[in-house]
């Protein structure tokens, strides 16, 4: 993990032993995913962060992979609580390591390189999180939902794996999670995603979608840029 790739074998097994493990199903919350001070590290599985209104609209704001992290007050006065309510929840089940906020802080006490090396790599994680919320701002503003929708399942396609112009996308994504996402309805999702099964784009494959011609769909996207 590359918010951990500064600590010595000694330190990471101390450290591993002052770890809360946490296992999540999916769609069952991290609790108090961002109380002062605490580091929540994914291990393993996917996180969504998503925002449910008050009218019963929802939508992901992001998901958080291996290796990532989710948390509060890291750079004091810089870092604040989020002021729209945000849920971390399980996409997948996910393994979670919590490490409470007076570890980290003693830990960063006991030795200011490896305070370097974690601030180093955690600003580093901040501003690849940064540019792809622009890059997806971006997308929320100029394509329209078809173009935001091929955007992503290509992006799932990267993710999983292109083969001989293929991916398979294991389990498939839902409408639901995909227009939450999208910041659009399900219905609309569904439309696109029968207009890209019968151009011959996409296929069932038992509980997976297979995208059978992924240069096909980036064409279809760049036409909409």
């Amino acid at each position: 993990m590359p918010l951990l790739a500064h600590l010595g074998e000694a330190d990471l097994q101390s450290l591993a032993t002052r770890f809360r493990w946490r296992l999540l199903e999916p769609g069952q919350p991290l609790p108090d995913a961002f109380d002062e001070g605490r580091l929540n590290l994914i291990v393993h599985g996917r996180l969504w962060v998503r925002y449910y209104g008050s009218q019963g609209r929802e939508m992901i704001v992001g998901d958080l992979m291996p290796g990532q992290w989710c948390g509060n007050h890291w750079l004091g006065e810089c870092s604040q609580p989020p002021s729209v309510p945000l849920v971390v929840e399980a996409a997948d089940a996910s393994l979670i390591a919590t490490l409470e906020g007076h570890e980290v802080k003693a830990l960063f006490d006991r030795d200011p390189a490896v305070m370097e090396g974690m601030l180093s790599a955690l600003l580093q994680g901040m501003n690849r999180l940064v540019w792809a919320l622009v890059a997806r701002l971006v997308e929320m503003g100029t394509l329209s939902v078809g173009g935001r929708l091929h955007a992503r399942l290509l992006m799932l396609a990267e993710r999983a794996g292109v083969q001989n112009n293929q991916a398979l996308l294991q389990p498939a994504p839902t409408q639901v999670s995909l227009a939450a996402l999208l910041g659009s309805s399900r219905e609309e999702v569904a439309r696109e995603m029968s207009r890209l099964t019968r151009l011959g784009l996409l296929q069932r494959e038992g509980r997976g979608l297979r995208l059978t011609n992924v240069d096909g769909l980036r064409v279809l996207l760049e036409d909409m840029r």
